[in-house]
């Protein structure tokens, strides 16, 4: 059987990475994990997901070889984009379409990449940008894990909110309003919470999409409740 040895690249320094091991960056939780083992389709594809509705809401810059030339790729084509992930059949519908889609394949080493083993925007038409990468710090300060340790806050740092191309920080607000209660640091008023948690974000997540006091109560209020009531 024939073996290979794959380069792993992270978000370490500056520069730009191949968009495909963000993805495997970001479902890795940071190399936690080996992303040989994880088997499940739907961790992928939430992280595919993830970072494409970052590039859409203009929080990581894309670039690609347009006409033999780097070149800024517009972040509205990420917006609600179709993905053919690298273990998926071939896509006829995808393929005879007119619309862009992410073509996405496994990123092997930087020959195999340049030999058309990247990731590309395409249609019926042919391949439109070709070799896509991603800013490093951008990556890294959305999704901020380290080598050396597993992250304490687990998951996806941005989720699609339901609007196209736009995210969403509540997952990180979810975890932390759960450590708080953990803690013992929950304030009883849901408002003071949501405020203590506004900043938090604020604090900690500098880079991240901010959320109003009243959007966390919305989304975290029968939570709140549930754990305030089992308190008592």
């Amino acid at each position: 059987m024939y073996e290979f040895t794959r380069t792993r690249i992270t978000p370490e320094g500056s520069g730009y990475m191949p968009l495909w091991c963000a993805v495997e960056w970001i479902v890795t939780k940071g190399q936690a994990v080996d992303s040989n083992t994880i088997a499940d389709e739907d961790p992928w594809k939430a992280a595919y997901r993830a970072l494409l509705d970052a590039i859409a809401g203009e929080n990581i810059k894309a670039i690609g070889l347009w006409q033999g030339l780097n070149e800024p790729i517009p972040a509205c084509h990420f917006a609600s984009c179709p993905v053919e992930y690298p273990w998926a059949d071939f896509s006829m519908k995808l393929a005879i379409g007119e619309e862009l889609y992410l073509r996405s394949c496994m990123y092997i080493d930087d020959e195999h990449w340049r030999n058309g083993f990247d990731d590309a925007l395409t249609n019926r038409h042919g391949d439109k940008w070709q070799r896509i990468m991603v800013s490093k710090s951008d990556v890294a300060l959305l999704w901020p894990f380290t080598l050396s340790e597993q992250p304490k806050q687990a998951d996806l740092a941005i989720t699609h909110s339901g609007a196209p191309g736009r995210p969403t920080s509540m997952h990180l607000v979810e975890i932390e309003h759960s450590a708080r209660w953990d803690r013992g640091e929950a304030l009883d008023s849901m408002a003071a919470e949501a405020e203590a948690l506004a900043q938090w974000l604020r604090d900690k997540h500098p880079s991240a999409p901010r959320l109003k006091p009243k959007t966390i109560c919305n989304n975290l209020g029968r939570e709140h409740r549930r754990r305030k009531n089992a308190r008592k």
